[in-house]
């Protein structure tokens, strides 16, 4: 975040960000030798940066070096995002927002203003997932949520403080959105793994947000199951979404000019929703069974740096 930018936003957190340890001000090297040992860490091996080879290999380059149109807070930032959106195709494709605050004092100070069922999240966090499912406002205690929900705002837990260039330039913020309503008691959430612009698989994760032990199932564009593993999440059985071709569809025109690029959806009944774009699928931390599977993926993520 440069001196400009932290000008428009309020005091308290212009304090905040005086006080960061900014991981940004390393010196390349360092923050190359720090990423990859934290990848050799998860991974139990340790890679190349400059002739990366798999796909979780190449993420990690895509967060040190990729820059894309110099815009890429729009890509990233979950605000940000529904903007972006929009302009690629058209309104309506992404969850109704309610509210956007970049300090907690001003979201308790609208709480009156609110519906009585929404959804909040964070828009940057970098410590897990921060979505609180509000299903009744007039039963939340207030004095106890405002300090988890300061915790979402404080940059040493979000990604400006990070070695991924995307986030530097984002403002950390709490938003509200519409709740929708579960599909049988349970969102499907559909990540749509693209290769400049060319779909190649699905992932369908379950249980993911109020609670259940979360299942991740890799299928192909036909709605195939794959026999892929992601870490220790086991697999589950996805019923097949009911706008597949459109999601699809969708996919191609968001993520193209992109080398990767996945693209998030919740499919209900009446609708398709694009929940999130995601250029770093788990930080590149994520260890798929069978190996081969990395590699492929590997193989069609193509880098600038490339032959």
């Amino acid at each position: 975040m440069n001196i400009k930018q932290l000008k428009k936003i309020p005091v308290v957190d212009k304090i905040i960000y005086k006080c960061i340890v900014d991981k940004r001000t390393l010196p390349m090297e360092k923050q190359v030798e720090k990423l990859m040992n934290k990848y050799e860490e998860n991974m139990g091996y340790r890679m190349d940066i400059q002739h990366p080879k798999t796909y979780t290999e190449k993420v990690q380059w895509y967060k040190l070096y990729y820059e894309g149109d110099g815009h890429l807070d729009r890509i990233v930032d979950k605000y940000l995002m529904k903007e972006y959106v929009k302009e690629k195709i058209g309104d309506g494709y992404t969850v109704p927002l309610i509210g956007a605050w970049t300090d907690v004092e001003s979201l308790v100070k609208d709480w009156d203003k609110l519906p009585k069922e929404f959804c909040l999240k964070s828009t940057i966090h970098s410590q897990g997932m921060c979505i609180d499912f509000i299903h009744d406002k007039s039963k939340v205690d207030l004095k106890t949520k405002k300090k988890e929900w300061a915790n979402w705002l404080l940059p040493k837990y979000t990604l400006i403080n990070s070695f991924t260039k995307a986030y530097h330039n984002c403002v950390p913020r709490i938003i509200a959105e519409q709740y929708l309503e579960n599909i049988k008691d349970q969102l499907f959430d559909y990540k749509v793994f693209c290769f400049d612009g060319q779909p190649f698989c699905i992932e369908s994760a379950m249980e993911r947000f109020e609670g259940g032990v979360p299942t991740f199932t890799f299928y192909d564009l036909e709605w195939n199951k794959l026999d892929v593993t992601s870490g220790h999440h086991p697999n589950g059985d996805v019923p097949k979404p009911k706008h597949l071709d459109e999601m699809l569809e969708l996919s191609k025109v968001l993520s193209t000019g992109f080398p990767h690029l996945r693209v998030d959806f919740f499919d209900t009944d009446e609708k398709l929703y694009v929940a999130e774009l995601t250029l770093y699928t788990g930080g590149g931390y994520s260890i798929y069974d069978p190996q081969s599977f990395n590699e492929k993926m590997g193989a069609l993520f193509k880098l600038p740096i490339d032959n």
